[in-house]
């Protein structure tokens, strides 16, 4: 069969299998709270053993493995005459809080609207789904086109990977692969997929100052220390007003490589997506009055450091007057290639010891590197080519992604090319409450898969026409 004729027979069952996993897989995993900051065991290998089932229906050969964390599901079919691609996406999600704001359960999945809501359902069990969609209706031609898929499904995404490394490490032969599709893309506002060729490091820390034993009567506020006013003096002097971070050499060892192909692909990107996000969230500027061509290289070329959490005190409903005895601050730090996040951490801790805050107690709940894949890879440059089937418009290239994923596992370690495919869209609220999806983007990214896995299989024969 030709290229065109095998296009057209995994096209037409697209709709009728969308829909199938839309109820099936999706349904079934987004059931489970696969939640990995709570720590319950038998819920992640709940979650890790119906991925591993929904594969095997399609005839995969499974195996649900660890390297001392949550499972991870290691999956594969095909033979691979001609190609090998490796597949990545993770099972874990978001806690839901705060509940009160959902306006359903969100461990149901919930269809209004021509839109599927619950936790997980763009970030990341919607992907899952869809691209379980994407193969069944390939699974008839794979050994036609001889293609060999490889899929990894961890639970830890959301917790920092701490144990994938050391699992693609004494798996290394099997993560072999000419080709990748890492866990996301989105739908932008003029109908666009986006596709990040990279995602930024992560250190994660939490630094807490402590004061008294006990919380006291603030009526003793003038003579008790207060750790709040420490923390907040401390935060003061880790970035300006302009948003630049004040940590020595933080933006020392970005890849000058990275920095050269990543300002090519801002060239030809717009800034309507970023202007339409400002106006959407109410704000009138960006940090520092940032616009244009320089916003789209902080966001996609810069590190970053920023404050998730402060707590401290009381934070109830009425008054209560005390002076706290600890505060607490969570920091993300986003890192770009390059970057070591050793030297972050250890850069930072000097900088916080230096300002005077000794006693402050550094915890660090996850770290890794940033990972990036250049514009001509094949699998790249077979995802545009089928995003502008799938889609009906060229795709949204970007260097790197404002978020963070341990992709440099597979493009630095496994050596693996990655590219993009998703089924959210720019009002998918990710990490909050409504998560969602359209059913419509759901079709069109089962759609995008399917003819990457064509596209990328035909280039590696040298014919795609």
């Amino acid at each position: 069969m030709d290229v065109e004729g095998l296009k057209k027979a995994v096209l037409r069952y697209v709709d009728v299998l969308a829909s199938k996993h839309i109820k099936h897989s999706l349904e079934a995993l987004v059931d489970i709270p696969t939640v990995s900051a709570w720590g319950e065991h038998h819920v992640m290998l709940d979650g890790a053993n119906t991925v591993a089932s929904l594969l095997r229906e399609l005839g995969f050969k499974t195996e649900v493995a660890s390297s001392g964390g949550y499972p991870t599901v290691l999956a594969e079919i095909g033979s691979g005459g001609n190609a090998t691609i490796l597949i990545y996406n993770h099972y874990d999600v978001q806690p839901p809080d705060p509940l009160e704001q959902w306006e359903s359960d969100p461990f149901k999945l919930m269809e209004r609207g021509g839109k599927l809501y619950g936790r997980g359902v763009a970030d990341n069990k919607g992907n899952i789904a869809a691209r379980i969609a994407a193969l069944e209706t390939l699974i008839p031609y794979l050994e036609e086109i001889g293609l060999r898929v490889k899929y990894v499904i961890e639970g830890e995404e959301e917790i920092g990977s701490p144990t994938l490394e050391r699992l693609v490490l004494d798996r290394i032969d099997w993560f072999k692969a000419g080709g990748g599709i890492w866990e996301t893309a989105y739908i932008r506002r003029d109908g666009r997929l986006s596709i990040s060729l990279g995602f930024k490091g992560m250190v994660y820390l939490e630094v807490k100052i402590r004061g008294a034993s006990r919380d006291v009567h603030s009526g003793y506020s003038p003579l008790i220390p207060n750790p709040a006013w420490s923390i907040a003096r401390l935060l003061a002097r880790l970035k300006d007003e302009s948003g630049r971070v004040l940590i020595p050499n933080f933006y020392n060892d970005v890849d000058p490589e990275f920095l050269s192909f990543g300002e090519e692909l801002l060239n030809q990107m717009d800034v309507s997506e970023l202007e339409a996000l400002r106006e959407e969230l109410g704000i009138k500027e960006f940090i520092g009055g940032l616009s244009g061509l320089e916003a789209l290289k902080a966001l996609h070329l810069s590190p970053s450091l920023n404050i998730s959490g402060l707590y401290s005190g009381y934070t109830g409903k009425g008054s209560k007057t005390i002076v706290p005895s600890e505060a607490t601050v969570k920091l993300d730090i986003r890192l770009v290639p390059g970057q070591d996040p050793k030297k972050i951490l250890e850069a930072t801790v000097k900088y916080i010891e230096a300002l005077g805050f000794k006693d402050a107690e550094i915890y660090v709940e996850s770290m890794y590197k940033a990972g990036y894949t250049k514009p001509g890879e094949a699998i790249v440059e077979a995802s545009i080519d089928a995003a502008e089937q799938a889609y009906g418009l060229k795709p949204h290239v970007t260097p790197m992604a404002a978020g963070s994923g341990p992709i440099y596992i597979f493009t630095d370690i496994a050596r693996i090319p990655m590219t993009g495919a998703g089924v959210g869209y720019y009002g998918s609220r990710v990490h909050a409450p409504n998560e969602n999806i359209r059913v419509e983007d759901f079709i069109k990214g089962v759609k995008h898969v399917a003819l990457t896995f064509i596209e990328f299989t035909c280039r590696q024969k040298g014919r795609c026409s």
